[in-house]
């Protein structure tokens, strides 16, 4: 069922100018982020011990393999304006496309806010259809304890405002283009 979730996902997230691709497993989300336009520069920002993240860690040496630099994200001002961030999402809306990010640390946050083009990796079975579903997360994240996130966000396609007179500009307030990686890998995730 949560293959049929995609289809719909994928639909909210381009209606409002996001990209989403279906993925078999890591070495295919490589390939879509190495032949992706905000690449061209082969530098990646990465959250803190990414490398070492369950079952996404992976992903630093297949990126590696093709050239692409990795760095890790340090203060704010290290990150403003990097061509490419990549970090992962606890949860996907199929009803309005976005994601949900809970991390908790500033350097890991500052990923999805700073960088000019976001790549977001998110496992398929944590495709939910509704985002009435998103209430049992955050309740969890907010909660004292080792699932506890001190930075949680419900994420909706590229960063959007407009000014008084109505004038929409993409990208002031955060990332001007969002990539959501949907991978249907059964890895084992850690806890």
């Amino acid at each position: 069922m949560t293959q049929d979730l995609f289809t719909p996902f994928q639909a909210r997230l381009s209606a409002i100018g996001g990209e989403s691709y279906l993925v078999a497993d890591l070495i295919q989300a490589t390939e879509v982020m190495v032949t992706h336009p905000a690449l061209a520069e082969k530098d990646v920002i990465v959250p803190p011990h990414f490398a070492e993240l369950a079952p996404w860690g992976t992903i630093v040496s297949l990126l590696r393999d093709q050239g692409i630099q990795i760095r890790e994200a340090g203060s704010p001002a290290s990150v403003a304006d990097a061509p490419v961030g990549l970090s992962s999402a606890a949860l996907a809306v199929a009803e309005t496309g976005s994601v949900l990010l809970a991390e908790n640390a500033l350097e890991a946050r500052v990923v999805s806010m700073l960088t000019l083009t976001h790549f977001v990796l998110v496992q398929i079975d944590d495709l939910v259809p509704m985002l009435d579903e998103v209430g049992a997360y955050l309740a969890k994240f907010s909660k004292a304890g080792p699932e506890q996130r001190h930075y949680v966000s419900l994420v909706t396609g590229p960063s959007r405002t407009s000014d008084i007179e109505r004038s929409l500009t993409i990208g002031v307030q955060g990332p001007k283009a969002l990539c959501v990686l949907v991978v249907q890998n059964r890895e084992e995730k850690k806890k």
